[in-house]
């Protein structure tokens, strides 16, 4: 049986409780806004995970296989999860190497600059990360 999104959401939930974002906005309403923009079982999904791996220890890619998601979901979350050291342009750029993991990215990044514009905060990386995404910039 394959996991699907409401084991996503669940996992997100539990695993994102209480944890806040730079903008001073609980982590658990950016990653529902993003599963609610993005369309399709497989998306969304994938949009509930997306931060998962980085914000949450206990969860990794084997512990998503042996929950029964779908390996292009995992390949996805994947490519979506910052690796140690790893600039955010670098990530823009893995992510979208990945059709799956591009679309949340996108998803991810509008909101991240919607946010950063309506608390004040500087959202060039993420326009810059939107630019990577359409291919206008190589930054």
């Amino acid at each position: 049986m394959t996991a699907g999104v409401d084991r996503a959401r669940q996992i997100a939930e539990q695993s994102l409780q209480g944890q806040t974002k730079k903008t001073g906005g609980l982590v658990i309403e950016h990653v529902s806004r993003v599963a609610g923009s993005v369309s399709g079982e497989t998306e969304t999904t994938v949009a509930w995970l997306h931060d998962v791996l980085e914000r949450a220890p206990d969860w990794s890619l084997a512990r998503l296989r042996q929950e029964g998601f779908a390996e292009e979901v995992i390949e996805a979350v994947d490519a979506l999860t910052k690796r140690p050291g790893e600039d955010h342009a670098d990530l823009v750029r893995r992510g979208a190497r990945n059709a799956l993991a591009r679309t949340v990215k996108r998803a991810d990044l509008a909101d991240n600059l919607t946010e950063a514009e309506r608390t004040g905060r500087d959202g060039s990386k993420y326009r810059i990360g939107l630019e990577i995404l359409d291919g206008r910039v190589d930054a």
